[in-house]
């Protein structure tokens, strides 16, 4: 029986496996974005001050993640081909992304506000940049299905 709901939920093309999938890749790139985010924070950016080093740490980590997301999301949620994609899908997929950039950086800017001293403090980082990017994933879930992968589907 539960062989069987594994197999539903990773081999079906239903809404609701899709969505599972997208929080089994969103898990993945919220784990590789943490450890990109933790490298440019606390080591290889540590010669910039705050805030700047944090937008900084945030445009770096999505560059890097934003291509490896796409490729995960084609084939793991969708399960379309890593090569059938255009680089119209891409962009769309780019340009969507963008509130994985915008949103953190913006939530930041009102954290520094607030208190600037939870950016200096890994654990503080590592909660508040989870809590972000875990709500904002249902969210782009619906908007990459019925706009970026649209055509593809």
């Amino acid at each position: 029986m539960l062989n069987n709901l594994i197999n539903k939920l990773t081999k079906s093309d239903s809404s609701f496996a899709e969505l599972f999938r997208t929080y089994i890749v969103g898990a993945f790139n919220l784990i590789f974005g943490l450890f990109l985010n933790y490298i440019f924070q606390f080591f290889i950016l540590t010669m910039i001050s705050f805030p700047l080093r944090t937008y900084l740490t945030n445009t770096f980590s999505f560059a890097i993640g934003v291509v490896v997301s796409y490729f995960l999301s084609r084939k793991i949620i969708f399960q379309l081909s890593y090569r059938d994609g255009s680089w119209r899908e891409f962009i769309k997929y780019i340009s969507v992304s963008l509130l994985n950039l915008g949103i953190p950086i913006l939530v930041w800017f009102l954290i520094n506000l607030w208190n600037p001293e939870f950016q200096k403090n890994e654990l503080y980082y590592l909660v508040i940049t989870v809590l972000i990017h875990g709500s904002i994933l249902p969210i782009k879930y619906l908007i990459y299905k019925f706009f970026v992968f649209k055509d593809s589907l």
